[in-house]
């Protein structure tokens, strides 16, 4: 007689088995999706940043004229120095500097940073034009100490650090694309693995087989101590049982009689191979033909 299957609870051990003999699935989903992650992400960097950005980042010092005015450290900082760099006062003596720019250019390449110390100030000039990036990197450095010269303020600004032009991607989210997606290829095939073993009804353990045929002994995976002893207690000896691959089974006459001729028969079934709708087959028609089923062995998938 057949149990239902489904009013069994989650066994955490059947889970686990459907997983180790699937674990390649999880893995090798999880790499292409840290692939795709990758590829789909350098494909959005180089469609936003278009070309090889490039970029200077200078450091200059600014010297401020504390006993005139006091409180300079508290007007200057970073946003003050973004907007100073790109207001006329400054971008006309870059373009004194360098008369064959215009202020676009300038506009678009130019961004201050002051990062801890209010004297330290960073200018930043990127862009896809290496050669421009340079110029208007180097009509700031005399741009910025010609308007320091301007302003009572400031007694001065003089280059800091000199750097040299470097490749810069602003987008650059490589690692984390790649963790995104192999995160989401990890989390699909587990998901696929769980509604597998919901839809699944193959036979991993004892308890799967007693749970389907509680009234067909159970002996062991073949070859094993526990399947000898088993057959040993419970039939005596196999030898005069028909040994029967579930996977091999077909309706032939000649193969039924000699089933019924032997001392009964002993099923043999893969481990999460042999799937229930064609073990209930296989029972089912073995007892339509009054053949006795002794007990069954399982062995691992091949």
């Amino acid at each position: 007689m057949l149990t239902d299957k489904g009013a069994q609870g989650i066994d955490l051990k059947r889970i686990w088995r459907q997983f180790l003999g699937r674990a390649w699935i999880v893995l090798i989903v999880t790499v292409i999706g840290a692939i795709t992650g990758f590829a789909v992400y350098g494909i959005y960097s180089n469609a936003k940043s278009g070309n090889t950005l490039y970029r200077i980042r200078n450091d200059y010092y600014i010297y401020l004229d504390y006993e005139g005015y006091p409180n300079g450290p508290d007007y200057y900082n970073a946003y003050t120095w973004d907007g100073i760099l790109r207001d006329d006062p400054v971008v006309n003596e870059v373009l004194a500097a360098a008369p064959d720019l215009d202020k676009e250019q300038i506009l678009d390449s130019v961004e201050g940073e002051i990062l801890g110390d209010y004297r330290l100030l960073t200018v930043v000039v990127t862009g896809t034009d290496p050669e421009l990036v340079r110029k208007i990197s180097d009509a700031y450095k005399q741009a910025l100490p010609a308007f320091a010269g301007k302003i009572d303020m400031i007694l001065k600004i003089e280059l800091w650090t000199d750097a040299d032009i470097e490749v810069y991607d602003a987008y650059t989210r490589d690692g984390n694309a790649a963790f995104l997606g192999g995160l989401i290829g990890f989390i699909i095939s587990a998901f696929a693995l769980l509604i597998y073993y919901v839809v699944d009804d193959g036979i991993y353990s004892e308890r799967d087989w007693v749970s389907r045929y509680p009234d067909i002994v159970f002996l062991g995976e073949k070859g094993s101590k526990e399947s000898e002893v088993n057959t040993e207690h419970i039939l005596g000896n196999a030898n005069g049982s028909y040994e029967l691959s579930v996977k091999d089974f077909e309706f032939n006459k000649e193969t039924f009689d000699k089933m019924r001729a032997s001392d009964g028969v002993i099923l043999n079934i893969r481990r999460g191979r042999d799937k229930g709708e064609i073990i209930d087959k296989v029972v089912y028609t073995l007892k339509k033909q009054d053949i006795r089923i002794n007990g069954v062995f399982t062995q691992n998938s091949r």
